[in-house]
């Protein structure tokens, strides 16, 4: 297929054909036949009969004559080409069945009986990564759909999942994303000159306009609903300002400066206004001209100047189009957050977890040898477990008194050892480094 796309981009470059124009301009059917001849002279390919199908679409000529002429089957909708279903409703269950089938098939239950915990997180992500990953990126996922799959990955590996496993849910909504991203910064694709010619492009020029119409693209509609959740979880990086909205889009600071100065946001003259419409040039390069419909209170001279010194720093750029990007950021070795979540849902074989499922046992810590080994004391109150913790504080200057349980330990501890920023993305991540020590040592 290599061939045949280098013969049609040449083909294409000597002007012989331009490709399906939307919007009614033509091409050239005749010297694209003349390239499917070259390519299939000069590689001896022809077309299969025997796997091609006319399929109708809508009303059209007999296709008894039509199938008789090219030597082919007759076919019809809905079908499935390249894996995905074509001519089916996108909402339609049963066009998930075949991902449930292969999900079933790769997450047997016997296989979990001979796979080690690390060994199956890595079967259960491979499995994610590949099966539905061309239906997910395509279509939004029903929610029974979506509990029936998600039921498959916790049967495969424990009951309450977690441990870096993707929500079907919201790698759904990132692969959608996807589509939403490309229509804002790529210019010249096929696919989005039809959503163009038929939606036309919203202001701005990040997205089309809203797909309201009764018999609208399915799919797009889809994903289009997406974009006011989309854009307000990406960040602009400031050309000309034309297409960037000056208090609704992120792109000074990690809010908005609606958020951030509400007050002057309802005082301001142009609520949905452009950056480069608060841009003033002057002899000196230019400055920011800040318009309200009032005269101001001595209260609110203060949030003006706060504003402009946030401001400060940022200059328009005449001629440089705007950017946005969103920030995706990994993290945690296998083996600790295995541990970690064993820990925050009780179920490390300690002593104590052990005689409740009938060993009989002494019941003693491992490391003081005087208190019953529990995960709470084992991690939080034992005397060693103790010492590494005020280690650790005394390394980040925290002066620190410990929660009751291990589960309630993460969240204000990520806000002393990483910052107020990153605390809601470490709230369910008990601290991995040192509960992974003891567990080592153990």
């Amino acid at each position: 297929m290599e061939a045949l796309s280098q013969l049609l981009s040449r083909a294409r470059n000597g002007n012989f054909i331009s490709g399906f124009r939307v919007g009614g301009r033509g091409n050239q059917l005749q010297y694209l036949g003349w390239t499917f001849m070259w390519f299939e002279a000069i590689l001896g390919l022809k077309v299969n009969l025997n796997k091609t199908e006319a399929i109708p679409v809508g009303e059209g000529i007999p296709m008894e004559s039509l199938a008789a002429v090219l030597g082919c089957k007759i076919g019809s909708l809905p079908t499935s080409y390249l894996g995905l279903p074509l001519g089916a409703p996108y909402k339609s269950i049963r066009v998930w069945d075949a991902v449930e089938e292969r999900f079933r098939k790769r997450l047997s239950l016997w296989k979990r009986q001979y796979l080690s915990k690390g060994g199956r997180l890595t079967l259960l992500k491979s499995t994610l990564s590949s099966l539905p990953t061309y239906f997910l990126s395509l279509f939004v996922i029903p929610k029974r759909v979506c509990a029936r799959l998600e039921k498959i990955q916790r049967d495969f590996l424990w009951e309450k999942g977690g441990l870096g496993i993707r929500s079907l849910a919201t790698f759904n909504k990132a692969l959608l994303g996807k589509w939403l991203w490309r229509f804002a910064n790529e210019n010249e694709p096929l696919w989005k000159q039809i959503i163009l010619s038929k939606y036309d492009l919203q202001e701005g020029g990040w997205c089309s306009k809203d797909a309201r119409n009764r018999y609208g693209v399915g799919v797009w509609k889809a994903i289009r609903k997406g974009w006011e959740n989309f854009r307000s979880h990406s960040r602009f990086i400031i050309g000309d300002g034309t297409r960037v909205k000056f208090w609704k889009d992120l792109w000074c600071g990690n809010q908005s400066l609606e958020e951030a100065f509400p007050i002057l946001f309802n005082l301001s003259v142009n609520k949905e206004g452009w950056v480069a419409e608060a841009w003033e040039e002057d002899e000196g390069g230019g400055s920011w001209g800040l318009r309200f419909n009032r005269h101001l209170n001595d209260w609110e001279v203060g949030e003006v100047e706060s504003l402009l010194s946030k401001l400060h720093p940022l200059t328009i750029r005449r001629g440089v189009e705007d950017l946005f990007r969103t920030i995706w950021t990994p993290w945690v070795p296998i083996r600790a957050s295995f541990f970690g979540w064993e820990a925050a849902w009780n179920r490390l074989l300690t002593t104590d977890r052990l005689k409740r499922v009938g060993w009989s046992i002494p019941n003693r810590c491992f490391l003081c040898k005087y208190k019953e080994e529990t995960t709470d004391h084992l991690l939080l109150f034992c005397e060693k477990a103790r010492m590494l913790w005020l280690l650790i504080f005394s390394l980040f200057g925290v002066q620190w008194v410990m929660h009751s349980t291990v589960k309630k330990t993460p969240p204000r501890l990520a806000w002393f050892l990483c910052g107020q920023e990153k605390e809601e993305s470490l709230e369910n991540c008990p601290p991995l480094l040192d509960v992974d020590h003891l567990e080592r040592k153990k």
